[in-house]
Formats: C-alpha cells, structure tokens, sequence
C-alpha cells in the first residue's frame, strides 16, 4: 500500500483502524505524535519559564521533529 486509506464518508471504524496501522507500520513514532499532538520545540527563558522558540532558534533535532509534524498532516489530510 503506497498511500494511506481514503475515508469516503461510510465505515469510519474500519477506515480508523486501516489508517492507525497504516501509520504505525510505517513509523511507530509518527502515530505516537499523531496521538500525543504535534511537537513543539520550546525554550528556558531567562526567567525558568517555557516558551516556544523561534523558527531561526531551531536545532536541527527540532526540524527533524517539525518535519514529522508536517508528515503526520499529510497522512491524515490525504487520507480524508
């Protein structure tokens, strides 16, 4: 299978359940972030407080992990 299941409006369970093992089979982690939300790459500001970091502050840790994001909308936006 090269592209994710197409939900075409009937039989959500079974579409939810293709797609979940579709995803999972192709990166256990990419589901994982499907499930748990997008990541965020935050910072320590100066004060101890978390914020989110700018785009020129990105690591290149954090633009792997952003491309995931990106991945994981694509599954599903291709898939509906």
């Amino acid at each position: 299978m090269t592209r994710p299941p197409y939900f075409n409006g009937q039989y959500y369970n079974r579409w939810k359940n293709r797609t979940e093992n579709y995803i999972q089979a192709d990166d256990y982690k990419l589901w994982m972030m499907i499930k748990n939300g997008p990541y965020i790459p935050m910072k320590t500001t100066e004060d101890g407080k978390t914020a989110p970091k700018k785009k020129n502050e990105f690591s290149s840790d954090d633009f792997k992990k952003m491309e995931k994001n990106a991945r994981a909308k694509k599954l599903l936006y291709f898939g509906l």
